[in-house]
């Protein structure tokens, strides 16, 4: 049977499982496990639904699982942002095929205002809100990636917090949002330290960053943005991935001038890598595969083009 909790707004909410608890403050729901039977949570594991009860125009926000990810647009036309969605080639955190979804929280601008459906915790498992046809009307469900576990081997049987806001500023909502995050998620110690502030080349170029990029952002950041200070040099340096020591043909002075120039012109200079990544160009796994895991049966063949 369905459990129905009507919110102080006047939304209304509809839990498919009486085998969850829900404790309700305002608009904000948490949720737990209170089942005897042992059956597996999957990573479709429905929390609540309520109706989507908005213009089809109305203008959607919301983010991926993974930070190159947002979607806007509109639930029958989403528009995605970043430029690796979860469900295309690169990610494949779910077929491409499936319905958009919208990690931690889904904003919705209409004719009256916002709405904002929000994860308020993550204790244990990835929150994501979906918008589909149930039932003959449209709809949106909160539900959270199981993981494919057991009750019986967790923990603790509590589950996650999904609060449900609406107002005239969107500013606002977030701000009550942040609040609810912080009770679930407080502070740790040093996190109101003052964090570090510079430019990242990954945002602006992705890996097709080349030398002359770094020295003109660099160039502004000194007469013009002054306030970043460091400057991180992100994928595209390196020739392959594995070999970290070993410049791009387009860095053809060397990672070296790039870091003089930077801390010339009064930044820090910061670089990425991925220790434990390797392309099958890169010559450290020409010549090393030994020290690379492989799975019986694995049989790697390096083909020149």
């Amino acid at each position: 049977m369905t459990q129905q909790i009507e919110l102080s707004n006047g939304r209304v909410v509809m839990v498919p499982n009486y085998d969850i608890q829900v404790i309700q403050q305002d608009n904000h729901l948490r949720f737990s496990y209170q089942g005897l039977s042992n059956y597996r949570f999957s990573d479709r594991f429905c929390l609540c639904h309520t109706e989507y009860s908005f213009e089809r125009s109305a203008t959607v926000l919301g983010d991926g699982f993974q930070m190159l990810a947002q979607t806007s647009g509109t639930v029958d036309q989403p528009i995605d942002i970043g430029r690796c969605p979860d469900n295309n080639t690169s990610y494949r955190i779910y077929p491409s095929n499936h319905a958009k979804r919208y990690y931690n929280y889904l904003v919705v601008e209409d004719s009256v205002g916002y709405t904002l459906f929000g994860f308020t915790s993550c204790h244990r498992f990835a929150g994501y809100f979906e918008v589909q046809e149930l039932e003959g009307r449209l709809t949106v469900s909160a539900y959270i990636d199981g993981e494919d576990t057991y009750p019986q081997d967790w923990a603790t049987n509590q589950l996650e917090g999904v609060v449900f806001l609406q107002g005239t500023s969107l500013s606002e909502l977030y701000r009550e949002f942040a609040d609810l995050l912080g009770e679930q998620h407080p502070p740790r110690k040093g996190v109101a330290q003052a964090a570090p502030v510079g430019w990242c080349s990954w945002y602006a170029y992705y890996a097709e960053v080349n030398e002359q990029n770094i020295s003109d952002n660099v160039e502004t950041m000194h007469s013009e943005l002054k306030a970043l200070d460091y400057v991180l040099l992100d994928d595209g340096y390196q020739a392959f991935m594995g070999d970290w020591l070993t410049p791009s043909e387009k860095f053809p002075s060397g990672i070296k001038s790039v870091i003089e120039n930077i801390k010339a012109k009064g930044k820090k200079p910061a670089i990425w890598l991925a220790p434990f990544i390797a392309q099958p160009e890169s010559e450290i796994f020409k010549n090393h595969q030994d020290w690379f895991v492989k799975h019986l049966g694995f049989k790697y063949e390096v083909r020149h083009h």
